[in-house]
């Protein structure tokens, strides 16, 4: 019989990189549920009261769980007994819910986005948030001029490690996940990643509240997440190499590589296969449907690794 388990923040279940040497925090069995509490991605406890105070941050760690730079604030792993490499996780995203706080940010420091935009030199500005998930709406705390927002929350990792030894950055994605920010993948959706190493050893963290496609400036609307509802399957009758998703309104392909178009050729040679499966044709009739129905989206440009999502929607082909 399946159970429910349940991880909250603290030492034994917070770390900051991916790790096949990472003790897992919890052990559980296909079909099990895990329900989260998570920090922000920036490990933080509290919203900020003024625009120039300082954050209060998740600073004690266990030994083995700190980090060698610094990374996303992520909860796990979880070691899921059946899975093992060549086999497919499936994550059913079931519920989130944001916390009461986030923030977002832009400009102040080198990055490639930063240059490209004459960002490097201007002044960071930060913005905090208010957030009320019974409304779905976040409005901005500070400054002469207020901004709501709708909120659509996801979590912008969920992954697991590389089979190579080592701590790996939280901040690339990756074919077993990790940094996706996939602004697609909210409550109701699935999530299907190729499993490297023995029990997945799956962690999450990085809630966003809302994000746009490219997360442009770097950052989403960052918050903690009071509740992430996931139910892990291990399957072996769907053999991929890059991760795809069931989402509300269709399915989707990925693509990550330094080169956007790379990305994008990437995201788009997955949908080919995807719709091969599910329509039983050809990849060369699946490009012509897919030339009618598909489309390309930027996941993100931000992450080393840029993304591009291949969208076909439920019913465009009938």
């Amino acid at each position: 019989m399946s159970q429910v388990h349940m991880l909250q923040p603290d030492i034994h279940t917070l770390h900051g990189f991916f790790s096949r040497e990472l003790e897992p925090a919890l052990y559980i069995q296909s079909g099990d549920t895990v329900v989260y509490q998570t920090l922000d991605a920036a490990w933080g406890l509290e919203k900020r009261v003024a625009p120039d105070a300082p954050r209060t941050k998740f600073t004690e760690r266990k030994p083995e769980r700190q980090e060698k730079q610094f990374g996303h604030a992520l909860l796990g792993p979880v070691h899921i007994q059946e899975a093992k490499p060549g086999r497919t996780l499936e994550i059913q995203i079931n519920e989130i819910v944001p916390g009461s706080w986030g923030w977002t940010s832009a400009g102040g420091f080198p990055s490639d986005w930063n240059e490209k935009l004459g960002m490097t030199r201007a002044k960071e500005v930060t913005l905090d948030f208010e957030l009320d998930a019974q409304t779905m709406t976040g409005r901005s705390q500070f400054g002469n001029f207020k901004y709501s927002v709708g909120l659509k929350p996801f979590m912008g990792i969920m992954g697991m490690p590389p089979k190579e030894r080592g701590q790996h950055t939280t901040f690339v994605p990756r074919p077993y996940g990790g940094n996706l920010d996939c602004k697609e993948l909210t409550a109701g959706s699935t999530l299907y990643l190729p499993i490297p190493v023995d029990g997945g050893l799956f962690s999450t963290g990085d809630g966003h509240a809302a994000q746009g496609d490219g997360e442009v400036s770097g950052p989403a609307l960052e918050c903690p997440m009071e509740k992430v509802c996931l139910t892990f399957h291990v399957r072996d009758d769907m053999p991929i190499t890059m991760p795809r998703a069931k989402t509300n309104a269709g399915w989707l392909t990925l693509g990550f590589h330094e080169d956007l178009e790379e990305a994008m050729w990437m995201a788009l040679n997955g949908m080919l296969d995807l719709m091969t499966e599910l329509y039983s044709i050809s990849r060369t009739e699946a490009y012509a449907y897919a030339t009618l129905t598909v489309d390309l989206r930027v996941t993100q440009i931000v992450n080393t690794l840029k993304g591009v999502h291949a969208l076909l929607p439920f019913g465009a082909l009938r």
